[in-house]
């Protein structure tokens, strides 16, 4: 049986990481001087988003997971007898962790032990995804080769929307990383007139695929996005990912959910739940809500 393995950034629920036994290759995340590894632990996650750890007033960065740490997780399970393995990482054009974890599977790999890393193309919801398709694709016995070549293929299909709450807040992290895509005069006029982005994010990159007035409009049209593409029965999975950067009982609150999950159910879609990454959170702000679908 192949195990999967994936980073941080992939929002799914921490009882379905733990149902599947799926390991987490744990980001870096620091606030001012503290530095913790970010492994999707339900306590910590909470404790981060309810003390409002991510705002503009504090010091907040993330980074990819190290070749330590990815080394000490697939060393034990190579110990344990796990031979076949799959690792999963965030878009490697956003982060370092798939290089680091293709170095670490080639000192690894033998002729007995097969690490499989896979580029996902695609960032935190759209990595929910993912490897919900992986996990699908173990069931029917495939090996990690052929999950590695279906799970590539099926990552150029994801497409992942996000409703920015705070686009002062996507602006400063842009600044701190150097890029400058979101200006001042941007955020200033943005926050002047109350608009909000819908980001898209594919593996060829990202872009704003809309822009709405007031946040409980953008919210909505974030829904709209994935509704247009289930009434169409344009969908290659009858899934999508929903994560919030925030406690998750938000959700039930967030403008157009609600709705969203009735349409979803009329039409034998599932959504899947999730509090989004601290990755996720720190890059695009708090109150941010994010989906994911793959669709023709």
């Amino acid at each position: 049986m192949v195990q999967l393995v994936v980073d941080s950034g992939c929002d799914l629920p921490d009882e379905f990481l733990r149902k599947f036994k799926i390991p987490v290759l744990p980001h870096r995340v620091s606030v001012g001087n503290e530095v913790f590894g970010d492994q999707r632990n339900p306590a910590q996650m909470n404790h981060f988003y309810s003390l409002s750890l991510v705002d503009r007033s504090r010091q907040v960065n993330s980074g990819p997971a190290g070749e330590p740490e990815i080394e000490q997780i697939l060393a034990r399970l190579v110990q344990q007898g796990q031979q076949d393995i799959v690792v999963q990482t965030i878009n490697a054009a956003n982060s370092p962790t798939y290089a680091n974890a293709q170095s670490v599977a080639g000192r690894l790999s033998s002729d007995s032990v097969r690490i499989h890393t896979v580029d996902s193309h695609t960032l935190f919801s759209g990595q929910g995804l993912l490897a919900l398709f992986t996990l699908s694709l173990m069931q029917k016995g495939l090996t990690g080769a052929q999950i590695k070549s279906r799970a590539e293929e099926f990552g150029r299909k994801i497409v992942g929307y996000a409703a920015i709450k705070d686009v002062y807040y996507l602006r400063e992290r842009g600044r701190q990383k150097n890029e400058k895509s979101v200006s001042w005069l941007k955020a200033f006029m943005a926050k002047s007139l109350d608009l909000h982005p819908i980001l898209s994010m594919t593996w060829q990159g990202s872009a704003v695929a809309d822009t709405v007035k007031t946040y409980s409009a953008c919210s909505e049209r974030l829904f709209q996005l994935a509704e247009e593409k289930i009434a169409d029965k344009a969908l290659l999975m009858p899934a999508v990912v929903v994560s919030i950067a925030g406690a998750l009982q938000d959700l039930d609150q967030v403008p157009g959910f609600r709705a969203f999950e009735k349409i979803a159910a009329a039409h034998k879609v599932k959504i899947y739940r999730s509090v989004m990454s601290l990755s996720g959170g720190i890059n695009l702000g708090p109150g941010t809500v994010a989906l994911a679908i793959a669709a023709r």
